[in-house]
């Protein structure tokens, strides 16, 4: 019952038990956090657990962005369970590029809230007198941002577009369909962000590329209301 909760009744879940690409995309997720975890040392002292607080906020954002993109894929699979050759290989750059990712995301996440606090997240190198990152080298950190996001979005496109190949196989109905495309038109929204803010950190413009991740939850409304229409036209 709380499995049937949890999806849209109107469409039709094609896997009901975990396929071994999901066993390995849950085995991945979970190493990924455990990493983030592993990365959090014992605190030996009063100070250092401050410390390890005062890092909760990146840490949660980091994983938060990793639930978000396993939610992406547990559906992807709950919804259609295909595991052809193709989906296989684009699900294992998918786990890939997430893996890669997970320090980098933290860095950021930690540099974004180190600035816009002044809550200091970098005491080793505070206490070193190492720069954590220069003026010249936030863009190239943009920039990686920006290429690992666009790289899990087209993944994602490709992904669903493999579904809509398989459309009449898995005899998917009018709604299922429009669903379909929506999360591929609402993927492909995702990497034309992340390219434009590739575009505008290349040249740059590293405050634009900021401003230009501000359009997400705005693609989100415009590409449900596309759905919403077009759900209306039955």
């Amino acid at each position: 019952m709380l499995y049937k909760k949890s999806h849209h009744g109107l469409f039709r879940h094609r896997s009901t038990e975990i396929l071994r690409i999901e066993a390995l995309s849950d085995a991945v997720f979970g190493f990924s956090v455990s990493l983030l975890v592993a990365s959090l040392e014992v605190p030996q002292t009063f100070d250092e657990l401050k410390f390890i607080i005062k890092g909760a906020l990146p840490f949660f954002a980091t994983v938060s962005m990793l639930f978000l993109f396993w939610y992406q894929q547990y559906v992807f699979f709950r919804h259609y369970g295909v595991e052809d050759t193709k989906t296989v290989v684009l699900n294992l750059c998918y786990l890939a590029i997430i893996l890669f990712y997970v320090y980098p995301l933290k860095f950021l996440f930690s540099v974004l809230i180190d600035s816009l606090t002044g809550i200091n997240l970098f005491p080793k190198a505070t206490e070193k007198g190492l720069l954590v990152i220069g003026q010249e080298d936030f863009p190239q950190l943009i920039i990686l941002f920006s290429v690992g996001y666009a790289a899990i979005w087209l993944l994602l496109y490709f992904m669903h577009k493999r579904v809509l190949h398989f459309s009449q196989k898995l005899e998917l109905n009018h709604y299922e369909l429009l669903y379909t495309r929506r999360e591929k038109r609402g993927a492909l929204m995702n990497v034309a962000i992340g390219i434009t803010a590739l575009l505008f950190a290349l040249i740059g413009l590293e405050m634009f590329s900021g401003i230009t991740y501000l359009l997400i939850p705005v693609a989100l409304i415009i590409n449900q209301q596309l759905f919403k229409r077009q759900l209306k036209r039955q």
